[in-house]
Formats: structure tokens, C-alpha cells, sequence
């Protein structure tokens, strides 16, 4: 008698579809996203907190892509310049049949532009570091 999985299948990295300028991007190896928060305890009489503020939420975001994808983003570059991409989009699709997520990375822009080649690899791919305002989860 087959034993049903308890939850389900994971979320895993074959699941993902990562779109760029409205383009799907085959070659994404690795995408690292956060938000932040500062939360402060605020203080009065006594010695516990009697409030908490908040500051600003701060985004971040990293992506790892084949030189294939990023010559393809240069030719749409003014001056060939990852740096001077306009503000775009990222979506990333999560296909999970259970519960299929998508999440936006908002106004991305490129804060890093190069290119890492080491004797020996089949497939060049470079890590770059995005500025964005926020993310919409859902």
C-alpha cells in the first residue's frame, strides 16, 4: 500500500521561472532576495517596552546569470551598459502544483556590471547585485 506524501511536494529550484524585462530567463542559476525592517522597543516608565516603532523597509537582491542572458539584456542597454537599464521588473514563478506562487521584485536596476571567466568553464556566469524598491509577495 503506497503511503501518500504528508505535505505534499516542496518548493524546489526546477519549479522556478525567473522573468526579465517580460522575458523568461533560462540560465538563472541562483536568485537571493530580502526585505528588512528596523523594529525599536520604545521605552517609559518602568523597565519594559511600552511601544514598538518601525523605520523603513529595505530591499536587496542578487542574481547569478549566464553571459548568454546578459549579453542579450546589453543589446537592449543603452550604451551596452547593464548600468544604464532603465528601472524593470523581475518576477519569479514558483511552479509548485499544490500552491503555484509568484513573487515581484519592483523597479530593479543593475548596481554591478563586469564579467568573472576562469580557465576551464563551460558556461560563464557572473553574480550581480540589484537595487529595487520592494518586493510584492503575493
Amino acid at each position: 500500500m503506497a503511503v501518500p506524501l504528508i505535505n505534499g511536494r516542496s518548493y524546489d529550484f526546477t519549479q522556478i521561472i525567473v522573468t526579465i524585462l517580460g522575458v523568461p530567463v533560462a540560465s538563472v542559476s541562483k536568485i537571493t532576495y530580502n526585505q528588512k525592517q528596523e523594529k525599536m522597543n520604545n521605552f517609559g516608565q518602568g523597565s519594559n517596552a511600552v511601544s514598538r516603532g518601525q523605520g523603513v523597509i529595505e530591499a536587496e537582491a542578487s542574481i547569478d546569470i549566464s553571459m548568454n542572458d546578459i549579453e542579450a539584456i546589453r543589446d537592449v542597454a543603452p550604451n551596452g551598459s547593464l548600468l544604464n537599464v532603465p528601472a524593470f521588473d523581475i518576477t519569479v514563478f514558483f511552479g509548485n502544483a499544490q500552491k503555484p506562487v509568484t513573487h515581484t521584485l519592483k523597479n530593479c536596476e543593475f548596481i554591478s556590471d563586469g564579467v568573472d571567466a576562469t580557465q576551464g568553464d563551460t558556461d560563464l556566469k557572473q553574480s550581480f547585485d540589484l537595487i529595487l524598491s520592494h518586493i510584492d509577495f503575493r
